[in-house]
């Protein structure tokens, strides 16, 4: 399981929007984070009127309903968290439509913003934040995933993902099961002798001249 941010990838890419004063920015950075804690899928997200958003402040619950989430056979809520309902306040706030049945989000001509325009914008902040690796929407997903199982005190951690993302099967949850990238890599580098740090360009230096010389 690679395609997810660690909780300082994580901050980082929030950050590089959070600091710029833009309303386009500060949409970003709400709509990232809202990603972060929701674990919606994009074309889930996109989907989600001013209504649904009105309803889950009320209710504590985002409702997907099937016709909108992948594959379209069952619904799914989403538990509003107090971090989820600050952003998902703010994206509301920056709405100057009163209708519940527009978007959410609008994309330029009052539409939804369109996928593809989510993966651009947060390829772009990606890069703007120094991360290496291609962010894709997707990586929120899985990233909200790996957070509750690196955080959580649930007898069944795995069982909180299923329900948190939806899976109708546990079978789909076993992904998150796997060892993380940092606990492979701070193993590995521990291993090795490094206790989880990176050898400075110094140590490897001189490493590379005992051997050599």
């Amino acid at each position: 399981m690679e395609r997810y941010l660690t909780p300082t990838e994580l901050q980082q890419l929030l950050s590089a929007a959070h600091r710029v004063n833009d309303p386009l920015a500060q949409r970003d950075y709400h709509v990232m984070a809202a990603l972060s804690l929701s674990g919606c899928r994009i074309g889930e997200f996109s989907l989600i009127t001013l209504g649904d958003a009105w309803d889950a402040l009320k209710t504590d619950y985002l409702f997907l309903p099937r016709e909108n989430r992948k594959g379209g056979k069952h619904d799914h809520k989403v538990f509003m968290t107090r971090a989820l309902r600050l952003h998902l306040v703010a994206l509301c706030n920056m709405n100057d439509s009163q209708l519940a049945s527009d978007p959410l989000v609008p994309g330029r001509f009052g539409a939804p913003m369109t996928v593809r325009s989510y993966q651009q914008r947060i390829a772009y902040w990606a890069q703007e934040a120094g991360l290496t690796m291609k962010v894709t929407p997707h990586f929120f997903r899985h990233t909200r995933a790996m957070n509750i199982m690196r955080s959580s005190e649930a007898r069944d951690p795995r069982g909180i993902v299923q329900n948190a993302l939806g899976h109708k099967s546990i079978a789909s949850t076993g992904i998150y099961t796997q060892p993380s990238r940092e606990d492979l890599e701070n193993t590995l580098s521990a291993i090795d002798g490094h206790g989880g740090r990176r050898p400075s360009m110094g140590s490897l230096r001189k490493a590379y001249a005992r051997r050599v010389g």
